[in-house]
């Protein structure tokens, strides 16, 4: 009985509230406007104020200086003599813009042993808050909250000193020292505030709270102040910003010396890409032409020569399309695997041959998707279908995303053509082509009659 402790501790030293980014440390470490283990927003009862306690200071400043700052102005004749804004006045003057008090009854162990009595505290600490702002008119109270997340109980004060005494500049100030005065530590936070918090935490948690001890009047130490703690967390971050900032500047140098060696790179793949480039851009006629040769009548198949020119035509396009095979290959295996295809780097900017080839064959069917019906098609339970892709706004990578109908253009999910998109149901393919030549030389020569090779695919 009677040796429950009692402590008010008001900001001081390094814990003083001197600036405008120290406020936003108290704010976040009152509120919990952090992510920390052991803390808990939910754990915090609100007594005055709002959640945005730096705002709850600046009304303060509005409410209590405008007034002075006005006819302050109004007096003086040189502009640069003049006040904006009181506020951001004082947070440039290193000194106590506000002011923080934390009110704690009871330490860990005793808190450990009266556990189901902390909700009573509301009532302790709203009570004290109250003869607070009575017995000190001058400090006027911005924000309030009680911890409940900690070991002990406590209560977070946050207000601002009023000074109305001055004689010269504004008639009101902010002054700590003149509203803070060894008297008021004394006489208001270490004696009366002990009594009335005395008797209402008799009434609610039905112990005695301990006499005040010699050498304690004056206490202004923050022993166990936790705000100067999160304000050097604070400015750890911010110097670990400046770091990453220095650093990320250094990366971005870097990668433009990099893309400069893949431009050079690339400038070389393209030189060699030439010669398949210009195939490939000259494909459509190709194709046309295989076309012609495919709806050659039988009265014409029947002329000699121009049956022969005609098989040479198509010999020589088989030809000139060898050097692509390896890359139809590649896009018919990939597309019967049912996998994405990676046409080139993104980071490099450049495509590989397949993703040249890719470029100038795909057919656009609405924005973001394309397919390939003059590349590579496929006989299947749902008609002749080509692949459709979905293509990456840098043309980098295609997606499967199913097959489209060459007659209707109905399109397929690849699920339903499952087992169907394999190396023998390939139609059109080269090697298709130019087994149908070899079978109409071998009937020329024998005169057995023309095999019509376009149901030949």
């Amino acid at each position: 009985m009677g040796n429950v402790s009692y402590s008010a501790h008001i900001s001081n030293g390094k814990s003083a509230i001197t600036s405008k980014s120290k406020l936003q440390g108290v704010a976040k470490h009152n509120l919990r406007k952090y992510k920390s283990v052991g803390y808990s927003s939910e754990n915090i009862i609100l007594l005055e104020g709002t959640e945005n306690l730096y705002q709850d200071v600046r009304n303060i400043y509005q409410q209590e200086f405008d007034e002075a700052v006005r006819e302050y102005n109004e007096k003086q004749k040189r502009p640069e003599r003049r006040i904006d804004d009181y506020f951001e006045h004082v947070a440039k003057l290193d000194q106590d813009m506000a002011v923080e008090i934390i009110f704690q009854c009871g330490d860990k162990q005793f808190w450990e042993e009266h556990e189901d009595s902390k909700e009573r505290m509301y009532n302790v600490y709203r009570y004290v808050l109250s003869k607070l702002q009575e017995y000190l008119p001058d400090f006027k109270v911005a924000n309030a909250v009680i911890h409940f997340d900690e070991a002990s109980p406590h209560m977070h004060v946050v207000g601002v000193p009023v000074w109305s005494g001055t004689k010269k500049g504004l008639s009101k100030k902010v002054s700590k020292r003149n509203v803070f005065t060894p008297s008021t530590l004394s006489v208001v936070l270490q004696d009366k505030l002990r009594e009335e918090a005395r008797s209402c935490f008799k009434f609610n948690i039905h112990e005695i709270i301990g006499d005040k001890k010699k050498g304690r009047n004056h206490d202004l130490s923050v022993s166990e102040y936790k705000v100067q703690q999160e304000l050097q967390n604070l400015q750890k971050v911010e110097s670990q910003k400046q770091f990453l900032e220095t650093s990320v500047v250094s990366a971005r140098q870097k990668l433009t010396n990099l893309k400069l060696q893949y431009d050079e790179m690339d400038e070389e793949i393209q030189s060699n890409l030439t010669d398949k480039k210009k195939m490939v851009e000259s494909l459509d006629t190709q194709l046309e032409t295989k076309k012609l040769v495919l709806e050659i009548t039988d009265e014409e198949l029947k002329q000699k020569s121009s049956f022969l020119e005609l098989l040479d035509v198509v010999k020589q396009l088989i030809q000139s399309y060898l050097p692509l095979q390896p890359d139809i290959e590649e896009f018919a295996n990939t597309v019967e695997r049912g996998e994405s295809i990676t046409a080139g780097n993104s980071f490099r900017s450049f495509l590989s041959t397949l993703g040249q080839l890719l470029l100038s064959f795909k057919e656009m069917v609405q924005e973001g998707f394309c397919w390939f019906p003059r590349l590579m098609r496929w006989n299947t339970s749902k008609g002749e279908v080509a692949p459709v892709f979905r293509d990456d706004p840098d043309g980098y990578s295609y997606k499967l995303e199913g097959f489209r109908n060459i007659a209707t253009k109905a399109i397929y999910r690849a699920e339903n053509l499952k087992g169907e998109i394999c190396s023998e149901n390939r139609i059109g393919s080269l090697e298709q082509i130019q087994g149908s030549v070899e079978v109409l030389e071998r009937q020329f020569e024998k005169k057995e009659g023309i095999i019509d090779f376009t149901k030949r695919r």
